[in-house]
């Protein structure tokens, strides 16, 4: 009989379907404890490079598709891509999508089911292993690190991409534009998430660390990749600069 498996920070248990990351030590745990099936990183980041100006999502009880801009986040309980409506998750409808989508790349949507199918390897392996040094379940780590690392150097070939991710992530205020002080600390990465592409910053990447005023909306420090910080940096000055567009308004589609 297999031992079950739980996720070292919420304790539920970890399933094949769940989005989950590997630990230093080995160990699974979600990537969002809170939404155990949660778009990774590296779909995040596809979605915003080329689904960004059309339909991603079925809600089957309103009747309704929407753009991933229409969905609703509820930052409350942690839970995003909700119909705008009935405020159901459209997760899985996004991630169908995204697998079969046109204006991906063969190439990306290749990459992204080898790493989605490595993940459920390495949870089911995970269940059926005891040695957690077993050759099998480090195979399995090191597919779904090189199937993500490959998938977003495909995503990242259009060189506006990136840079309209930071101008999405600063207009919905999940990037500051205001409070930065006049020196930005630099070092070796420490395996923290970049703030403005979702990917890990190695120890081989230079980390810049961003700790805003007190007075700032964003105080918590935030940390980015070198080529990151320059192209958010540039990008949130023009952000200042620009008249506030409002109120952003959710919408269906017909």
């Amino acid at each position: 009989m297999e031992d079950e498996m739980t996720c070292p920070q919420c304790s539920q248990s970890l399933f094949p379907e769940d989005s989950v990351v590997v630990a230093s030590d080995g160990r699974l745990s979600h990537l969002d404890c809170r939404a155990p099936r949660a778009l990774t990183g590296d779909e995040r980041f596809a979605l915003i490079c080329y689904c960004f100006d059309h339909a991603v999502a079925d809600c089957a009880r309103c009747g309704q598709t929407y753009r991933e801009i229409d969905l609703v986040t509820d930052y409350l309980q942690g839970r995003t891509h909700l119909c705008p409506g009935c405020r159901a998750d459209l997760t899985e409808s996004i991630r169908a999508h995204l697998y079969s989508c046109a204006m991906l790349p063969e190439e990306v949507r290749r990459r992204a089911r080898e790493a989605r199918e490595a993940a459920r390897r390495l949870v089911k392996q995970s269940h059926q292993l005891a040695d957690r040094s077993d050759v099998l379940m480090r195979e399995a780590e090191v597919t779904m690190a090189t199937s993500r690392k490959k998938w977003r150097q495909s995503a990242t070939k259009d060189p506006d991409a990136l840079r309209l991710l930071v101008r999405l992530k600063l207009a919905d205020g999940r990037l500051p534009h205001e409070g930065i002080p006049p020196t930005i600390p630099g070092g070796p990465g420490d395996e923290s998430t970049c703030g403005a592409c979702d990917q890990i910053v190695t120890e081989g990447d230079l980390m810049l660390k961003v700790t805003t005023t007190a007075s700032a909306r964003h105080n918590a420090p935030m940390v980015l990749h070198a080529d990151c910080f320059q192209l958010w940096n540039e990008e949130r000055r023009l952000f200042k600069s620009s008249p506030d567009p409002g109120p952003r308004h959710h919408r269906t589609q017909p």
